[in-house]
This record gives C-alpha cells, sequence and structure tokens, in this order.
C-alpha cells in the first residue's frame, strides 16, 4: 500500500510513473518519456533503458499505464513514448487512456485547417514488413481503443482511479499560438542558458536576481497539473511557464499567507531559471523539489534556479542525476548547502 515516484533517468528530458498501491490494485499514471534512448539506446537499439525497464516491470506484475501523459512536443519528453509506442508489446498493449494536445486536437478545437506535418508518424521495421511503414500515432490510439482526453486546458479536473488531477497549464491562447507546422525537433536552447551560471556565489545571486520569463511557444503549451491521491499532493511542471501557473494557483486560493502544501514538485523545464521564479516558490511549502536533467545540455540546470529553492524553501532539491550536483556549489559553499542538495538513490515513497 502507498504511493510511489520513480524519477527515471532520462538524459536531459523528463520522464515520471507514479503508483498508487490500493485494496483494489495498482494504478500507474506515467509523465513523458524522455528521449528516444530513454526507451532503448545503443547499436541497433540492443539495451533497454529506464523507460524500458520501467514498462516491463509492469508487465510482469499485470499492470498497466492507466494515464499517460504527453506534456508538450519536445524531443526529450516525447520521444521515449513515441519508442514505446513504435515497439510490439509496450505501449500499445499497456496504455489504457492518454493525454497528449496534438496539432489534430489543436485544430480541431479552434476550428482551423488541420496541419498534415504536424501529425505524428510512428514507424515499423519489422521482419514482416518488406517495405518500411508507417502509421500516425492518432490512428493507432484509435485502434487500439485508447481513451482519449479532450483538449487538455487550465481549469479542468480529472479523475484516474484513486487520483485527482488539477491542471494549471497550458491556458486557450497558449494552445492556439501552436496553429502553424512545427519543427521537427524543437531547440529548447531557445529558452535556456547555454553557457551555465555556475561560477555566481549564491550570494551574488541573491543580491542582483530579477526574474525574467520563458518566451518558448512550445514550453508554454506544456501540460502542468495537480496531482492528488490519499493525503498526499504532488505538482508536475513538465516545462511550463511560471507565471501561467502561478496565476491558476492563486485562482485556487493559495498565497503566500496560504500557501499549497505538497510533498513534492517536478521543477519546471529541468530547472530553468526562466521557468521557476522567488514569487511562485512563496506560495508553496513542500519537503521536495525533484530536477530531472543529466546536466549535458543548455546549461541546465541554472544555479540561479537552486538558489532561488534554497532562500525561499526549506525543502530539499533531489536531482536523478549525481553528477550534477558537484557543480552547482563553489568550494566555500559546501558546508552550509551541500545538506540541501541530494541524488535521488532510490524510487521516492510517499
Amino acid at each position: 500500500m502507498g504511493i510511489t515516484v520513480r524519477v527515471l533517468e532520462a538524459n536531459h528530458g523528463d520522464c515520471i510513473l507514479v503508483s498508487h498501491e490500493g485494496a483494489s490494485g495498482t494504478v500507474n499514471i506515467l509523465i513523458d518519456g524522455g528521449t528516444s534512448a530513454t526507451f532503448r539506446h545503443g547499436l541497433r537499439q540492443r539495451y533497454n533503458g529506464a523507460l524500458c525497464q520501467a514498462l516491463d516491470d509492469i508487465k510482469s506484475k499485470g499492470q498497466y499505464v492507466d494515464l499517460a501523459v504527453l506534456t508538450h512536443i519536445d524531443d526529450d519528453h516525447i520521444h521515449g513514448l513515441i519508442k514505446a509506442f513504435e515497439t510490439p508489446g509496450y505501449l500499445c498493449e499497456l496504455v489504457k487512456s492518454i493525454w497528449f494536445n496534438s496539432s489534430r486536437l489543436i485544430t480541431q478545437y479552434f476550428d482551423a485547417p488541420e496541419i498534415p506535418e504536424n501529425n505524428i508518424l510512428l514507424t515499423d521495421d519489422s521482419a514482416q514488413t518488406s517495405v518500411r511503414q508507417g502509421k500516425e500515432l492518432e490512428t493507432l490510439l484509435d485502434e487500439i481503443g485508447c481513451n482519449r482526453a479532450p483538449l487538455i486546458m487550465a481549469g479542468k479536473y480529472y479523475t484516474v482511479g484513486p487520483f485527482t488531477l488539477t491542471v494549471l497549464s497550458p491556458e486557450r491562447n497558449q494552445l492556439e499560438r501552436l496553429l502553424h507546422k512545427w519543427p521537427s525537433e524543437v531547440e529548447a536552447g531557445a529558452t535556456a542558458a547555454h553557457d551555465n551560471d555556475y561560477q555566481l556565489s549564491l550570494e551574488e545571486i541573491w543580491a542582483a536576481d530579477e526574474f525574467e520569463s520563458d518566451s518558448s511557444v512550445y514550453n508554454g503549451s506544456s501540460i502542468a497539473f495537480l496531482l492528488e491521491v490519499d493525503n498526499t499532493k504532488m505538482l508536475f511542471l513538465g516545462d511550463a511557464h511560471d507565471q501561467i501557473v502561478v496565476e491558476n494557483l492563486k485562482e485556487l486560493g493559495f498565497s503566500e499567507t496560504n500557501k499549497l502544501n505538497l510533498d513534492l514538485v517536478k521543477v519546471s523545464h529541468h530547472g530553468s531559471q526562466y521557468n521557476t521564479s522567488s514569487e511562485f516558490l512563496s506560495i508553496l511549502k513542500s519537503s521536495r523539489y525533484v530536477i530531472s536533467t543529466n546536466g549535458t545540455r543548455h546549461g541546465l540546470p541554472n544555479k540561479r534556479t537552486i538558489a532561488r529553492i534554497i532562500k525561499e524553501t526549506d525543502g530539499q532539491i533531489f536531482f536523478n542525476y549525481s553528477e550534477v550536483i558537484k557543480p552547482l556549489l563553489l568550494d566555500h559553499e559546501v558546508e552550509s548547502y551541500a545538506s540541501r542538495l541530494e541524488t535521488l538513490d532510490e524510487d521516492i515513497r510517499l
């Protein structure tokens, strides 16, 4: 009995499995799939990645993915899930329902012409096919009878087994900005500092810290939600824009004097300074702030984000790759602040 959160090693991306074990069985929610290597990697894809291993574990227990959430179209969130749909025996057999604000759903909602270039094509190189063929993800979801939610937008509420999900992002106008041809792989670097800021001291950051918001259209379309089950509350933010999440939390009645008490926050956009403001942190009270990245892309996480969390909260900051931690603190900061930074060596049990 209980709740388990597995923050899988997804390279510079996100891939998180939340499970609730109760009297009637286990309910699993899979949030994003990381890069393609999160599913399989190496020559001829011979090595199983963290997502493949997690799905094998689910299969071995006779369980399902009750909800898969594709937060947005960035490659480091979506591509591992695409690979898991392409591979026989995995998500095609395991997934019961899915959240994905696809181009087709968006164009239908806004009564706009469909943009075929945005449709996701799944490849098939099986021995049974002499010519490489493809099938659209939308078609596959219909064929396997996967339950599709309508367009996911802030202000909506859903239940999945014992879980309640309150959507905090995106807003309607953020989705409307996706009514154009999407790039084949979104460049997250447009909204992340390529050079890290690790040479700055925490004191220097705190003395002159001003928040500049993420301007990426694609990050702005990211699904973010409050997840509640039993007496546990968690925030999963994808790469969502800070100000949209703040506005919707305030609409729910939370503020600096009425903080949202949480057991876990999955920090937005791998710890980018453009997605976590001091204002956002000031309306939360959480014991855990989780950052998912191996630190190899775009200078993330930014030390400025780490500084804000240390200053504004009493929570611990957790990373799913141990090598990310050491460069974040200068030598003279280690004694005072190293205890605030931890590696996730095992699943989080709540």
